[in-house]
Order: structure tokens, then sequence, then C-alpha cells
């Protein structure tokens, strides 16, 4: 399951701070990973349901709420202004 996130994903999340440097139009790298991540996130939400376990049910799904937010903090850096240093 977690093959599903790339190395250039991995890259990308590596570099966000200087992604954020870039103008707006230079940041889909960051949308592609927040794609990615939220895809992920709904394949482990739908395995969590079928678990068995509440604990292991309760992880997968902490799992998925920790890489929807990881997406939503890629969308964020999309939208917010250059950053400079």
């Amino acid at each position: 399951m977690y093959d599903a996130v790339t190395p250039e994903m991995i890259d990308t999340i590596d570099s966000v701070k200087t992604l954020t440097e870039q103008p707006t139009p230079q940041r889909g790298k960051l949308g592609d990973a927040a794609l990615g991540l939220e895809r992920l996130a709904t394949d482990i939400a739908s395995q969590a349901v079928k678990l068995a376990d509440p604990m292991l049910r309760q992880s997968a799904t902490t799992v998925a709420d920790g890489l929807n937010a990881a997406a939503q903090l890629c969308r964020t850096a999309i939208e917010s202004p250059p950053q400079t240093v």
C-alpha cells in the first residue's frame, strides 16, 4: 500500500520549503503530491473499515487522517504567496 508513495512524492514533500519560495505556477508538483496522498488516504480508510480489531482500525484511520492533513498542507502551500527568506 505504501508503495503508492513514489520517490517523486517524497522529493516534493522534502522540498516543500523551496517550492513555497517559487511563484505559484511552479508549485504544480505539490498538487500532484497532494493528489497522491489523498488517494493513499482513501485506500487506507477503505481498508480500515474492514478490520475486525478496533485498535488496528483506529491506527489505520489515524494514518489516513495524517495523510489527508499532509495533502491539505500541500494544497495550502500552493495557494500561499511566495515566501522570501
